[in-house]
């Protein structure tokens, strides 16, 4: 199987806004949100215009994850200002990573998290940063065997529930 990752084209934004919204959904669709909960965090966080500004910041970095030159997933890094919480020039975020769920496993997780790393040396950040929903206990064991420690946390809006992320952090 030939796996790529490859950079998020602004003629692409409708494509990552389908992919973004249904990955998401599939994501958290169990928890405690409702229809308009999902479609006022979508209206926000994906709309068109919203994701045209991040692909065309120089400090935000969108990535589609593909096999066999099919999308099966996205992330999104983020550094100096474009960081969703002031963690400074040291500091590389990955704010998003989503994979459609037949994708999900496999190892392509790590090949984000080094990806990621090969970002933030090329970058000279000397660390890396993301939320993780406090409930979502795979994701928060696979970031922690990746070298991830917790080291505070945020509160992530959608609609009108209020999550709790954890923050995470890796020393490169």
């Amino acid at each position: 199987m030939n796996q790529s990752i490859e950079a998020v084209q602004l003629e692409e934004v409708e494509k990552l806004r389908t992919l973004s919204m249904f990955t998401f959904k599939t994501t958290f669709e169990h928890g405690a949100y409702t229809e308009e909960d999902f479609d006022t965090y979508f209206n926000e966080a994906f709309a068109v215009e919203q994701l045209k500004q991040e692909l065309q910041n120089e400090d935000s970095f969108t990535y589609f994850f593909k096999e066999d030159n099919e999308v099966v997933g996205y992330f999104k890094l983020n550094i100096n200002s474009a960081q969703t919480e002031p963690k400074g020039p040291d500091y590389l975020e990955i704010q998003r990573i989503y994979f459609v769920p037949q994708a999900q496993g496999g190892g392509k997780g790590k090949r984000v998290i080094q990806f990621a790393i090969e970002q933030a040396n090329r970058l000279n950040k000397t660390k890396i940063w993301l939320g993780v929903w406090e409930h979502n206990a795979q994701a928060f064991n696979f970031y922690k065997k990746q070298g991830f420690t917790v080291t505070g946390e945020h509160q992530f809006y959608t609609g009108e529930v209020i999550d709790t992320d954890l923050i995470m952090e890796k020393v490169l």
